[in-house]
């Protein structure tokens, strides 16, 4: 087989993966005229993994609401990718039971982590997390996970483990309305507006810094509450006609501000397509505020210590809205970082970083935080991964049913080493709180 064929024959191989851990839904090949199938049914092909899981309860309000933090994790072994399995996904079912008091709950993504087994390390394809397929059927919540670490090749065993975090409440009691939208399926494609996801690139860009604005129209949220968006899932993946893994210098995501606002003419990112103009039920082009529409923008960076690279990236998320709906959320930004080279040394190396943080003040009867933003760098250049993620061990929410405001505390780790050299990692982060029924005299808190 000469050069050429074995190159092509290698991209094809695993351009397929670029796209489903981006969620796609079916795209031509750069430079070739291969179409590839709906990926969002590749989703719901691939068998299950057997996995663990844990979770407990951080607060209950006793016929009103019910917060759950928990973990699930899996592993698959090492070895040439399965025929059932092709892509090396974990892929793992999670539920849980509700209280009968409860009649809506919804469940989202509050961290993730991955690492190869053994003492090996590799150079980064790509990698993501998503929850999706979140259902409630009497008083059980069930939903899927995907996760995904890898190579080129493919071949490693890696484990992966997600947080996620459940509200359940009654409706009757709190003025909340969730849209997750994708009971059946992973990504409902060609729904257009409906979508919950999308996949974009970033080609033949300046910078490895991305942007993209997306938007959810729901017509069940009040047209004068606040709306939150609530994370679900990620992906990155290096990108162009070859495929290649890579080192890896930094990961970043960002999650950032949200508004009821549906703007003309803007391009925005939705499923597998970019909208320019949203299908507006109005006489003329316009803009439109408070009319079921809510749109974000989320910054990402994935960089070796080259200046840019192409890739795409992937988002998944669900809206919590209504009267008692109200978001607190710091400023956070993320910048691209160049490698330092051969005279950096970095002083107190560590691998693992666990730290605790603390909120007061909050003016809400319940507070839940939200992981919607993180940044992990090598100290100094770029490197192979052997372990790699962040995530929220646990949290509490306190508050006096006296008092006007109430206080969170939450315990942050995350991970990013090699096996040679230890070289360390920078972490840093945004949690943003979801608000639940403000105190009173409380105007509800904007994302």
């Amino acid at each position: 087989m000469n050069a050429r064929n074995l190159s092509m024959r290698w991209a094809f191989w695993t351009y397929p993966v670029l796209l489903l851990m981006t969620f796609s839904v079916s795209c031509t090949f750069p430079g070739h005229p291969r179409i590839y199938q709906t990926i969002c049914e590749e989703f719901e092909n691939l068998p299950l993994t057997t996995s663990l899981q844990s979770t407990n309860v951080v607060f209950e309000a006793p016929a009103t609401i019910v917060v759950m933090h928990g973990v699930a994790s899996a592993g698959l072994p090492p070895g040439d990718p399965p025929t059932s399995n092709p892509y090396k996904f974990i892929k793992v079912e999670q539920s849980l039971d509700i209280p009968d008091y409860t009649n809506k709950a919804t469940v989202f993504l509050n961290g993730w982590h991955s690492m190869y087994f053994g003492d090996d390390d590799q150079c980064v394809l790509g990698l993501g997390t998503l929850v999706g397929k979140i259902r409630l059927e009497g008083k059980k919540l069930t939903w899927n996970a995907l996760g995904i670490l890898r190579d080129l090749d493919g071949k490693e065993g890696y484990s992966w483990a997600y947080r996620f975090t459940v509200i359940a409440w009654n409706a009757a009691a709190l003025n909340v309305t969730v849209n997750h939208d994708d009971a059946d399926n992973f990504c409902k494609t060609g729904t257009g507006i409906s979508d919950n996801f999308y996949f974009a690139k970033n080609w033949s860009t300046t910078t490895a810094l991305s942007s993209f604005t997306s938007f959810l129209q729901d017509p069940d949220f009040p047209s004068r509450a606040p709306v939150a968006i609530l994370p679900r899932g990620f992906g990155f993946a290096w990108g162009g006609d070859a495929p290649e893994d890579h080192k890896l210098l930094q990961l970043a995501y960002n999650l950032d501000h949200s508004e009821k606002f549906v703007e003309y003419y803007k391009v925005y990112s939705k499923a597998d397509q970019e909208v320019l103009v949203p299908p507006l039920t109005t006489p003329e082009p316009v803009s439109l505020a408070n009319s079921g529409f809510v749109s974000w923008n989320t910054y990402s960076i994935f960089k070796d210590n080259a200046r840019r690279r192409d890739y795409i990236f992937g988002e998944m998320v669900s809206a919590l809205g209504g009267n008692d709906v109200g978001v607190l959320q710091p400023p956070f930004s993320i910048l691209p970082h160049e490698d330092i080279g051969g005279g950096c040394t970095a002083q107190g190396a560590v691998s693992t970083r666990t730290e605790d943080f603390f909120i007061d003040n909050i003016p809400f009867e319940y507070a839940i935080p939200m992981l919607t933003g993180w940044e992990l760098y090598y100290f100094c250049d770029d490197e192979n991964v052997q372990e790699i993620g962040v995530w929220i061990d646990k949290w509490s929410y306190d508050k006096d049913p006296a008092a006007p405001t109430g206080s969170l505390r939450y315990t942050l780790t995350s991970a990013l080493h090699d096996k040679d050299n230890d070289p360390g990692h920078f972490c840093n982060h945004k949690v943003t709180i979801l608000g639940l029924r403000p105190t009173a005299g409380v105007i509800p808190g904007r994302q």
